[in-house]
């Protein structure tokens, strides 16, 4: 799959995460077969407030590009600003347009612009104008029930001339419940003069071929499905390419990928969030032992999130 000028090994993309997508965690989702990592969402004003401090959080490495970096804003001079700072870093931009998240919305960012979608060129444009790198866009089918209006939206996009969209199959009201309305990737892909990438629900290899199948979207975007599980990339290129099935992981395949990350997370981000490093521990033992869950909920160290893994996962 191309995004623009861009060539992916896969169409099986890591969806912006906030508060999950640290350095050391996209490179694990990349080296398990990520066609494209992502960036959390990252604030335009903040970025161009304050470039050098958000540039080193988000600690960009080559060894995981390629990268798309989502940027969420309201004003077209920051996002124009944000695009020019961040474009030697990023491979993709990426321009959010369907956060749920009520501080955001309340800043008329965001989801703001399913209700809004008249607005888009306010912020979308000015990146496109001031960047030699694709533009994406990721959006939610509508405000509510009551207003869904995918189909608006992505004529808007394709008349602005982004190059790939991606849609979360919910609209901003309901947030992450229900379930993604499938139908709305399709009549988009069928209307849409450009790239399609689906996103919503994606939780195992077969969530990814149904959603292709059912709605032919170029690609699809796993959000959720991958924290703590990058596996799930693997897993899913091997059903898409091989048409394989591969087993889920194991306590040992957690242990292994996790110890990586922390290797990594010393490496490269020189273990600055123990909170994080917690946080990234509790997800890869999902699934194994709630006993271990509630373990690793007390831990003041390192050291102590190793010896229950070494005792646990064996």
């Amino acid at each position: 799959m191309r995004i623009g000028k861009l060539k992916l090994n896969s169409n099986v993309i890591m969806a912006p995460m906030a508060g999950v997508n640290c350095t050391s965690f996209r490179l694990i989702c990349h080296e398990y077969g990520a066609g494209l990592v992502s960036t959390p969402m990252i604030y335009a004003n903040n970025l161009v407030a304050r470039p050098e401090r958000v540039i080193k959080k988000t600690c960009f490495l080559k060894k995981e590009k390629p990268i798309s970096v989502q940027l969420v804003g309201a004003d077209t001079e920051n996002m124009k600003e944000a695009a020019i700072i961040i474009e030697k870093y990023a491979d993709v931009i990426d321009v959010n347009l369907g956060c749920p998240d009520r501080k955001i919305i309340e800043n008329k960012a965001g989801g703001f612009f399913s209700k809004h979608p008249e607005q888009i060129d306010k912020i979308v444009k000015p990146v496109i104008d001031n960047t030699n790198k694709p533009v994406t866009a990721k959006i939610r089918t509508g405000w509510n029930g009551k207003s869904i209006n995918t189909l608006k939206t992505i004529k808007i996009l394709n008349d602005l001339g982004v190059d790939a969209i991606t849609i979360h199959a919910r609209n901003v009201k309901q947030g992450y419940s229900g379930k993604a309305d499938l139908n709305e990737i399709k009549k988009a892909k069928q209307t849409s003069k450009v790239l399609i990438i689906g996103n919503g629900d994606i939780f195992s290899p077969d969530d990814a071929k149904s959603m292709i199948e059912k709605t032919k979207c170029d690609g699809v975007m796993v959000g959720r499905g991958c924290i703590g599980n990058p596996f799930i990339f693997k897993r899913i290129n091997s059903l898409l390419k091989d048409r394989k099935n591969t087993p889920e992981p194991n306590g040992k395949d957690k242990k292994k990928a996790f110890f990586k990350f922390l290797n990594y997370y010393e490496k490269y981000e020189n273990n600055r969030n123990f909170t994080e490093i917690k946080q990234h521990a509790m997800r890869f033992t999902k699934g194994v032992s709630k006993n271990t869950r509630y373990n690793l909920t007390k831990t003041k160290s390192i050291d102590e999130i190793k010896n229950i893994y070494e005792d646990d996962l064996r």
